[in-house]
């Protein structure tokens, strides 16, 4: 990991940066600092240095400054890659990278690279005269090998290997997809941070926890179950584009949508169907919807009028 880390006053001076509480800002600049040439950083040993708590994370987070890759508050910088630029040849790939890409897929990574100072070494170096002989051994080895599993083959012919594997590609197959929806409920609720809307539900009673639950299975369903199209508001959509939407949803999304959902002047007639609905809507429009909410006279002043 680095030494030096860079950050953008794009990012810190915008308004969304500084309406938010100064133990947040304080534990922002903490975890840039802290982070690994791939911008990702373990949250709660630098709260503990610095002193921050939970609460200032989760308004990093509701704001879409940090991402939470898991339990353990393994954290991702949003803003990493607009902040750091960094030699491909010289970077360390994080141990998290393939939990990054589990719960992001379509994050963009700088791909490490050869050091060139390296590549003028290997070239140079001399091929070992027990190469040929040693691969010799090795071929010798591996038909040795083969013929001794025709040999096994022969052992049982009552076996009928067709079958055998037919039968083990159903298991396979059924294994896989029960592997696959598992790990997308759980990329869901950390993307949601469940843990968090339930807790903070919790203040409010059961039926809010339930609430928090059935937004959350609503979820799930789409992202798990394929099928053709997915109607919404009398147009239908593919289902791959509405599940992709759907693992993009975050915790001030689902926040947002809680907050409308218990007024009852809306009088929802198919929960369901308006759930799915604004789900979707909310995915492709409730980072614009909360920046239109900060559109003050201070935003004005930073922002001119560019529109």
């Amino acid at each position: 990991m680095g030494d030096r880390r860079m950050i953008s006053r794009t990012v810190v001076d915008s308004a969304r940066f500084l309406k938010m509480p100064a133990t947040s800002q304080n534990l922002y600049f903490h975890l840039v600092v802290n982070a690994d040439d791939d911008g990702i950083v373990e949250a709660y040993k630098v709260m503990a240095m610095c002193k921050a708590n939970e609460d200032d994370l989760r308004v990093l987070v509701g704001k879409q400054f940090v991402q939470i890759l898991n339990e353990d508050l393994v954290t991702y910088i949003i803003h990493w890659r607009q902040m750091n630029v960094l030699r491909a040849d010289r970077k360390t790939d994080s141990i998290y990278k393939n939990l990054l890409l589990q719960v992001n897929p379509d994050v963009e990574l700088l791909e490490k690279k050869e050091r060139s100072d390296l590549k003028k070494k290997q070239k140079n170096k001399c091929q070992s005269v027990d190469g040929p002989r040693t691969a010799q051994h090795n071929l010798i080895e591996s038909k040795s090998t083969q013929e001794n599993l025709r040999e096994d083959k022969s052992i049982n012919p009552y076996i009928d290997t067709a079958d055998t594997d037919e039968s083990n590609g159903e298991m396979d197959g059924s294994m896989n997809i029960d592997n696959q929806n598992s790990e997308y409920r759980n990329i869901v609720a950390n993307n949601i941070h469940l843990d968090w809307l339930k807790d903070a539900a919790s203040k409010h009673g059961e039926k809010e926890v339930l609430m928090v639950d059935e937004i959350y299975e609503t979820i799930c369903d789409m992202v798990c179950n394929p099928r053709d199209k997915v109607t919404i508001k009398n147009t239908d959509y593919p289902w791959t584009s509405v599940k992709s939407q759907f693992l993009k949803l975050n915790y001030q999304h689902i926040a947002n949508i809680l907050n409308r959902i218990v007024d009852a002047d809306l009088k929802i007639k198919n929960m369901n169907a308006y759930l799915i609905s604004t789900l979707y809507t909310e995915s492709m429009s409730g980072v614009l919807a909360e920046e239109a909410g900060l559109h003050d006279d201070y935003l004005k002043y930073l922002r001119g009028q560019p529109y």
